[in-house]
């Protein structure tokens, strides 16, 4: 099978060839420009007539005119001036540069000439001769330039490469780094169930495989979305079909108990099954709309009141269970929500609660705020859930094996309040409680007020 060259890949060649040859590019005017300009002065003082005078005052006055006349001369700032004798020592006594020694020593100065001598040796600097013979070196060095070069040279290489760098870094930024980005948020939007995420035109109308990535993730958003369009659909067409003939079931159930044709006992069974089959039906619709991010109406919570309100009224069934709810707030911590979801989260956890707690004891509700969160613990004396199942409570009909209690319940109950805390921007978890039981705790994100 042939693949095609990958055509980012040829992209990132383009952007890197480009950043050398325009690094090579102004390293080489770099080096000219500085060069040029910092060895203009040296040229200018090794070209002009300062040698010729200080042979001329070497002539006239020897060494000790030499010396005053080296002292109080002034030199151009770019260059520096060393007249050496026969052992490599300036006449003012100043200290070569270290690194230049051994070459001054050799090429500059270099061992006396021989009169009878047929080769003479090329000298790199010019010789004055004094009254009395001696020989000297005039020897004129760049001040900013040094064997390994100069620090404004590398100071303008390191610029240029600074430069080229930063330039191609942003460009790669651009071309690659901001699509990903992007396409990472959009990725992470879709997992948490908003399925308008797409990724926008600019990305998709790439020509390279970042546009054919985007342009397959937008398609299999619009399937997801197709998908979970279709499942909700069908859901409450499904429920619609069901809750119809159970409003006819019941009325016949009334209309028969009322001619006597239907026993007590039968009535109430078959009444009971009625309900539960439209409580089944009700919670799997909730559960399905809760499966994508349903539109939440964001207003000011207060948990304290909520709960309140919430006790009140599952305290009927509490009391008919034989167990007690208690109710303990601190600070009424304030959420920014959906009051009508977040009551059903909370209300399926608390019914949870009660539905498992033996006759005579009491399920406990307490809320206060932890930091920057709201935290929600309701704890029963239940026969609680083993280690490794629980977290699997929260899925959907799932039943933890050996935790006792009654088999009611439609199984949605806690995977319902999941996805209400999630669509919050809170979670939900589940832990033993010491002494026996099960303590569910939800947080949720405090209202900001700032």
């Amino acid at each position: 099978m042939h693949i095609p060259a990958p055509r980012i890949y040829a992209r990132m060649a383009f952007y890197v060839g480009t950043a050398l040859a325009a690094f090579l590019a102004l390293a080489v005017a770099s080096v000219m420009l500085l060069a040029s300009a910092e060895l203009a002065s040296y040229v200018q003082t090794r070209q002009g007539p300062l040698g010729q005078e200080a042979a001329r005052v070497l002539a006239q006055g020897g060494r000790p005119a030499l010396e005053q006349w080296l002292a109080g001369t002034q030199v151009p700032a770019g260059a520096t001036v060393f007249v050496l004798d026969a052992a490599s020592r300036d006449v003012l006594g100043r200290q070569m540069p270290a690194y230049l020694e051994n070459f001054v020593r050799s090429s500059v100065v270099g061992p006396p000439d021989r009169p009878d001598a047929h080769y003479r040796p090329v000298r790199l600097a010019p010789q004055i001769i004094g009254p009395d013979g001696a020989v000297y070196t005039f020897l004129v060095l760049p001040k900013g330039i040094t064997i390994w070069g100069s620090p404004a040279i590398t100071l303008g290489l390191v610029l240029a490469a600074l430069l080229v760098v930063g330039t191609v870094a942003w460009l790669v930024a651009g071309a690659f780094g901001r699509p990903v980005g992007e396409l990472q948020a959009a990725v992470r939007q879709l997992a948490s169930g908003r399925l308008e995420a797409r990724l926008p035109a600019g990305i998709t109308g790439r020509r390279d495989e970042l546009g054919d990535l985007a342009r397959d993730f937008n398609s299999m958003a619009d399937q997801i979305a197709g998908l979970i369009e279709g499942r909700q659909q069908l859901m409450a067409e499904l429920s619609h079909e069901l809750r119809s003939p159970l409003a006819r079931l019941q009325a016949a159930v009334a209309l028969a108990a009322h001619r006597g044709g239907l026993a007590e006992t039968e009535r109430g069974r078959i009444e009971e099954e009625l309900g539960r089959l439209d409580q089944v039906i009700g919670d799997v619709l909730r559960f399905s709309r809760l499966g994508s991010a349903a539109e939440i109406q964001r207003r000011l919570v207060r948990l304290g009141e909520l709960l309140a309100d919430l006790v009140r009224v599952e305290q009927i069934e509490a009391t008919a269970r034989g167990c007690e709810l208690r109710l303990e707030v601190s600070d009424n911590p304030t959420v920014v929500g959906d009051p009508a979801l977040l009551r059903s989260g909370l209300e399926n956890i608390l019914r949870n609660a009660i539905r498992y707690s033996p006759p005579g004891t009491s399920v406990e509700v307490s809320a206060r705020s932890d930091g920057s969160s709201a935290l929600i613990d309701i704890a029963d004396r239940g026969p609680g859930v083993p280690e490794p199942y629980l977290q699997r409570i929260f899925e959907p009909y799932f039943r933890a094996p050996g935790s006792g209690g009654p088999a009611t319940g439609t199984g949605l109950g806690l995977a319902i309040a999941r996805r209400v805390f999630e669509a919050h921007d809170g979670q939900v978890a589940a832990a033993a409680r010491p002494g026996g039981g099960l303590v569910v705790s939800a947080r949720l994100p405090l209202a900001d007020f700032a």
